[in-house]
């Protein structure tokens, strides 16, 4: 009886201990395919009521980590095992001097290259070039087990995006679910996107910027699209899993032994 007590306690502290080092969340996981040589690389995201964390693979191996109480953003480099760590008040101050010092690159370099001024103008105006329009195409395909409204994402007369979006009820999930997806977008808008630049991000950085006409959290979440390059379909990205469950704290921690990195701002005239 006694030792019986004893495995109950402990299950007890067990359980607690479980309660405390997990929240309840979103987990997504997906596949993006290269078509023009089936490459295929994963990607994992979790969200939490505060918390998001994408995890990619293949040649880009990299994670970010979005804090939404704290504001702090966290860039991890697989590859290299570093990360790059900034609250808000670091990256608001990191703007300015990047784009001071993009304009004195771009004024006194007279024979700057093509690549390069096309690099400051980005840096400079990052939120320039064409915003996407997007139309349905009624291509309202199911999707595994998930009914979707087709969407086309439209550069003029170029198709850059197709999208099949499942309903937040249909994904047995509610828009509140996303709230730090949204926080997160916003954040990025804000903070990140002339930081961006100057990142070792590969494409990790493209699934966090969505503009305001965009249909992605507003009717559902994407569980299929297709993104085209000169007219023609360069990737492809399916979501094979979506469900709530249980996400240990630790998975928003950097691993242990990586090595924290400053941004090199003598980088941007490389």
């Amino acid at each position: 009886m006694i030792a019986l007590k004893k495995l109950s306690l402990i299950g007890l502290m067990l359980c607690l201990t479980l309660t405390v080092w997990a929240e309840d969340g979103i987990f997504i996981l997906s596949k993006t395919k290269t078509l023009d040589n089936g490459k295929v690389a994963t990607s994992e995201i979790y969200l939490t009521a505060d918390k998001m964390l994408v995890k990619n693979s293949g040649a880009d191996n990299s994670s970010i980590i979005f804090n939404s109480t704290t504001e702090v953003f966290t860039f991890v480099d697989n590859n290299k095992k570093e990360y790059y760590q900034f609250d808000k008040a670091t990256l608001q101050q990191l703007q300015e001097q990047i784009k001071m010092m993009a304009k004195m690159m771009k004024q006194f370099a007279a024979n700057i290259p093509a690549e390069q001024k096309e690099k400051f103008d980005k840096i400079l105006n990052p939120q320039t070039g064409d915003l996407l329009s997007y139309k349905a195409n009624g291509k309202n395909d199911k999707i595994g087990t998930w009914k979707t409204v087709g969407y086309d994402g439209m550069n003029g007369e170029q198709k850059a995006l197709q999208m099949n979006i499942a309903s937040f009820d249909g994904l047995g999930v509610k828009s509140d679910d996303f709230a730090v997806m949204k926080k997160m977008m916003s954040y990025f808008k804000e903070n990140l996107q002339e930081v961006v630049a100057l990142l070792p991000t590969g494409g990790s950085m493209a699934q966090l910027n969505f503009d305001d006409s965009s249909p992605v959290l507003k009717d559902g979440i994407p569980v299929k699209t297709i993104s085209y390059e000169g007219g023609s379909p360069e990737n492809e990205n399916l979501v094979e899993v979506l469900e709530k469950k249980s996400i240990a704290a630790d998975q928003f921690k950097v691993p242990a032994g990586y090595k924290e990195k400053e941004i090199n701002m003598q980088s941007m005239g490389r």
